[in-house]
């Protein structure tokens, strides 16, 4: 005859069963949670990609005297892919004083048989867009590329541009083919733009004791 356990000695005897289970989960649980503490993360490198450079330019011949501002556009292949047209669309701000003036090959690009068009548009907005297209039947060199020019069209006063940085943007948006005309995918461009500040040239005298 089988007797019923009382109530005190069967809950004893299911708290005692039931502790190593309880205390295996927990070791399990912090074994996870140590391997995830330890896993390093991914780190992500930069991207590699097809970069299109604009250049800088300080125009000011002193006080608020500026000559034309001129912009280096630099073709960086570090994909390693031939590069046949190149486009660029050069924004900036309508009311920042200054106006494209005129784009030109270098003569490397040039004597390698490239063409450029330029398509200045009108301002959209506050925003002016000229889009910039360099064009090649072989693969564009590495290097300097082109020189966009702009001139400063707004009469600064000194208190305006200072000697600080009074910066210009110029934003850089870019696509690019092959001499095939498929489109690179992983294309960069990086942004330009003009300082207008005056940052005087100082003249060190060097005395050498013989």
């Amino acid at each position: 005859m089988v007797q019923k356990l009382s109530s005190p000695f069967f809950s004893l005897l299911v708290g005692i069963l039931m502790v190593p289970t309880l205390s295996v989960f927990s070791q399990a649980q912090d074994a996870a949670a140590h391997v995830e503490e330890s896993t390093p993360e991914e780190e992500t490198g930069p991207v590699e990609a097809l970069q299109i450079i604009l250049g800088r330019d300080s125009p000011n011949l002193g006080g608020n005297t500026f000559r034309d501002a001129f912009i280096a556009m630099t073709l960086n292949d570090t994909l390693g892919v031939e590069v046949g047209r190149i486009v660029n669309e050069i924004s900036f701000s309508s009311t920042a004083g200054i106006a494209f003036d005129r784009a030109s090959l270098t003569p490397d690009v040039e004597a390698a048989g490239a063409t450029i068009e330029v398509e200045a548009g009108e301002a959209q907005g506050e925003v002016v867009t000229v889009r910039v297209t360099i064009s090649n039947t072989g693969p564009l060199p590495d290097g300097i590329i082109a020189n966009i020019v702009f001139t400063v069209t707004k009469e600064f006063t000194l208190e305006e541009v200072g000697n600080e940085e009074h910066l210009i943007p110029l934003e850089n948006s870019v696509m690019a083919f092959t001499p095939d005309d498929q489109e690179i995918a992983q294309v960069l461009g990086e942004s330009g733009g003009i300082d207008l500040a005056y940052a005087p040239v100082v003249f060190a005298c060097f005395f050498y004791l013989h």
